[in-house]
């Protein structure tokens, strides 16, 4: 059970990284094209203001994900 359980959680933390990876190149074009209107904001800020406040906190869902696997990877 660990075994598979340890390579589909493989495939999901990949899965999910990559995603991550294209949702913070949206994110960030989208703040650089906002602070073409807002030059006096720093981008960290911007972007505070734009994105991550407005969208609430979420899990690390990768991060929770690497722990559950090295979890189950111990138990090999």
């Amino acid at each position: 059970m660990a075994h598979t359980a340890v390579g589909r959680l493989d495939d999901i933390i990949a899965q999910l990284e990559k995603l991550q990876k294209d949702a913070q190149e949206i994110f960030d074009a989208h703040v650089d094209e906002l602070r073409c209107n807002t030059p006096c904001a720093s981008f960290g800020v911007l972007k505070t203001r734009a994105i991550a406040a407005p969208a609430g906190s979420t899990l690390n869902y990768v991060a929770a994900l690497k722990m559950l696997r090295e979890k189950f990877a111990a138990k090999r």
